[in-house]
């Protein structure tokens, strides 16, 4: 009989890998004018109406019924918001569609050729420090004449600019200690830390809730825009029928597209890490820290993290009960 596997930690952060740097398929798409930031307020999730210089957030293009047709994180610029799509797609989104519906608003979307480096993994503020990068969590500053810097948690950085200058940098960070890193690098930490990935996690069917999204690409209590209705009826009276989480194999190895049970009980592997330990995956509406499934070829997992479970996301009115909240009589 082969004993089971120790598991890999109660926290999956732990799986992290040491800090790397890597270059991605982010595309920058900037936005100039007068009313930039109010015309991305009307048109995306988050609210960017007052969304100070310096300052980053995450947002969403919805359609109507709230399912995602584009995913991008905002940087604030004294002349101009930078937008940074996660794929040449993405991008194209923003400039052919938003970039087209901004009617007598003074605001002109411009992809640009700048490339994307990511300091990931355990140990990327140490890195950061030793390169002088390190960038409070939410902010963007230049670095030297062509770069910007967006600052994320514990110590991690995107650096954005011309490939040349990215390039340097990337150098001036291995040198710093980071190693040169992949992209099983990048999808180890991102099922690790629990990022849902455009494509992968962030796919129709699923809404914002269910992808973990509302604590970080949505604000609950802003106007009207394309798609709030269904995220606010999901919120206010509904639950989602699943929930993204990390989960980890108890037996066996996970893989993508690894699944158990149908229908509303489906489990569904998005992203599996490379060593088959950890997933992302999509659980029932419900499901608690700590249960477990049976999968039919003999791989078990465990849940050890639901993404994005934050009980007051931003603009939540904590005066509201929602539906969902309500205790029998």
């Amino acid at each position: 009989m082969t004993a089971e596997p120790t598991p890999v930690t109660t926290d999956p952060r732990a799986a992290l890998p040491s800090a790397f740097v890597a270059t991605t398929s982010t595309r920058r798409v900037d936005v100039t004018g007068a009313d930039r930031l109010r015309y991305l307020d009307d048109v995306t999730s988050q609210a960017l109406g007052e969304l100070g210089t310096g300052k980053t957030a995450g947002s969403l293009f919805l359609d109507t019924h709230g399912a995602p047709q584009a995913m991008f994180d905002v940087a604030a610029l004294a002349d101009r918001v930078a937008l940074l799509a996660p794929d040449e797609e993405v991008a194209s989104t923003l400039v052919d569609v938003l970039g087209q519906r901004t009617f007598l608003l003074d605001a002109t979307f411009t992809a640009t050729d700048d490339r994307v480096l990511v300091l990931r993994g355990a140990g990327a503020q140490a890195v950061a420090e030793a390169a002088n990068l390190a960038t409070r969590p939410g902010t963007v500053r230049p670095a030297g004449t062509e770069l910007v810097v967006l600052g994320r948690d514990d110590g991690e950085l995107d650096v954005v600019g011309p490939a040349d200058a990215v390039a340097a940098m990337r150098q001036t960070l291995i040198e710093a200690g980071a190693r040169a890193g992949d992209e099983a690098d990048l999808t180890a930490w991102r099922v690790a830390a629990g990022v849902p990935a455009w494509g992968r996690e962030v796919v129709a069917p699923h809404l914002p809730e269910e992808a973990g999204l509302l604590p970080t690409h949505v604000h609950l209590s802003k106007g009207c825009y394309p798609g709030q209705e269904a995220i606010a009826r999901m919120w206010m009276l509904g639950r989602p029928r699943r929930r993204l989480a990390i989960v980890w194999a108890v037996a066996g190895r996970l893989h993508d597209g690894w699944g158990s049970g149908d229908g509303r009980k489906a489990t569904t592997v998005t992203t599996a890490a490379p060593d088959g330990r950890l997933a992302l995956a999509y659980v029932p509406s419900g499901t608690a820290l700590g249960a477990r499934v049976e999968g039919e070829d003999g791989v078990d997992v465990e849940v050890v993290a639901l993404v994005g479970d934050d009980p007051a996301p931003p603009g939540h009115d904590p005066a509201t009960t929602r539906r969902r909240d309500q205790r029998p009589a």
